[in-house]
């Protein structure tokens, strides 16, 4: 809904199509999470809070899980081709590299990053097709930079989470290829560039004099506190989910509707 949002385009929100498309994706994102959990089953059963998952906790047997999957997945194929058939290529992108990503991926270098914001960034384009909306240049760099800023974050609170075990094989990993100052940086560096972006794409059509530029101004320190606030929870390992960090930080949430708010009426 993001891009539809952005650029004003709420007259999308009055037609059934996009809803279809959340529905179909989230039946796609779903099999896909099941994929990952089935693949993960032994690194979860040693995982703090993982533990407590359906199949790493064995209230769920794994055929079930991989019926139901497979069911999802079938579903959410034939849903969107029979909408939006244009989306079919992006939705088998999107299944393939998370495949990858649960296999390989997550255990490579830099890859086990740029996989998650690669597949973030998925998700825009498919609501950005949905919407019929054009992304700008600005905005995919924008979007781009900040979610490698959240895919890190991410892997430097799990790489400080004392709680996880070095049995893990993600801990492993990141142990093995990272540093806990490499991360940080890498943090840092990406929300430079997301800074950066945002600035140019909110001042490049403003007048300095109007109340637009006042408003881009505001929208900038709010990201600015967002970008320091997330990769400070980082060093403390609280970002390792990122929906319940949001959940618990309720300024957070403010600063992210804010955010939204300021967005829509600068365009």
């Amino acid at each position: 809904f993001i891009p539809a949002i952005l650029s004003n385009n709420f007259k999308v929100f009055t037609s059934y199509e996009i809803y279809i498309v959340f529905i179909s994706f989230s039946l796609l994102a779903s099999s896909t999470y099941i994929l990952n959990d089935i693949k993960d089953i032994e690194q979860d059963r040693i995982h703090p809070e993982k533990k407590y998952r359906p199949l790493a906790s064995g209230s769920l047997n794994v055929k079930v899980a991989s019926a139901y999957s497979f069911v999802l997945l079938t579903m959410s194929f034939l849903v969107i081709y029979a909408v939006n058939y244009d989306l079919v290529v992006l939705y088998f992108v999107y299944l393939i590299i998370t495949i990858f990503y649960s296999s390989n991926f997550k255990y490579i270098k830099y890859l086990d990053f740029l996989s998650i914001t690669i597949l973030f960034g998925i998700r825009i384009l498919i609501g950005a097709n949905s919407a019929t909306v054009e992304l700008t240049i600005s905005f995919v760099l924008f979007l781009l930079f900040t979610l490698t800023l959240i895919s890190i974050g991410k892997k430097l609170s799990i790489l400080n989470n004392n709680k996880v075990s070095e049995d893990s094989k993600v801990k492993k990993h990141l142990i093995k290829s990272y540093s806990d100052t490499e991360l940080h940086k890498l943090c840092i560096l990406s929300s430079f560039f997301s800074l950066v972006i945002f600035s140019f794409w909110n001042f490049q059509n403003t007048n300095i004099y109007s109340f637009e530029f006042l408003i881009s101004a505001l929208s900038i320190i709010i990201l600015y506190y967002f970008n320091k606030s997330f990769i400070k929870a980082s060093l403390y390992s609280k970002t390792e989910n990122f929906v319940e960090w949001i959940i618990a930080s309720r300024n957070i949430i403010t600063i992210v509707f804010l955010s939204l708010l300021t967005l829509i009426i600068i365009y």
